[in-house]
């Protein structure tokens, strides 16, 4: 994958792309976008990451047909969550969007016979440590080397989230 294009956010709100050496506007980062650019957007004096913020922006505000995607159930349950919830929906998110990423890559017709293919390009993704390096990569990892081990380590750390969980249920009861 190409490195992303950087762009900009000046105080005056305005964009500026340096591979270009000129000033863009929402429209012009979303064709980047449609084109198969990968863009990151940051703050010029904090260097602050703003891609996520203008990503879901350019949604809402030009295409409010693509958030019915998310059902209104979803959203509420969302903003409503705690960390663990949380952390199982930017899980389940980031796997469905490996998913999704194999299927563009090999066609839908070659993992309707091969299943097995996409479960491993599925499993790869989740066995990922979240704390690695940046959490939207979603560059292929070999499994045959680490993937079962750190599976394990990830089913482990799992469970001992579940036991804390419970214990401060009980608790709380």
């Amino acid at each position: 994958m190409s490195d992303p294009i950087r762009i900009k956010r000046y105080p005056n709100r305005r964009f500026y792309a340096g591979h270009t050496k000129s000033y863009v506007s929402m429209a012009d980062i979303e064709a980047l976008i449609r084109n198969g650019a990968n863009v990151e957007i940051v703050d010029s004096q904090t260097g602050e990451d703003l891609t996520r913020q203008l990503l879901v922006q350019i949604i809402a505000e030009r295409h409010p047909e693509k958030m019915a995607m998310f059902p209104t159930a979803m959203l509420h349950a969302m903003l409503r969550a705690n960390d663990a919830v949380a952390s199982f929906l930017q899980d389940y998110f980031r796997n469905s969007l490996a998913y999704l990423d194999y299927l563009h890559q090999h066609g839908a017709a070659g993992t309707l016979t091969q299943p097995v293919h996409w479960m491993k390009a599925w499993l790869d993704r989740w066995s990922q440590p979240a704390d690695k390096g940046d959490s939207d990569s979603r560059e292929p990892r070999d499994a045959a080397g680490d993937a079962g081990p750190a599976l394990l380590e990830r089913i482990s750390q799992l469970e001992d989230r579940i036991a804390e969980l419970e214990r401060d249920r009980d608790r709380s009861a």
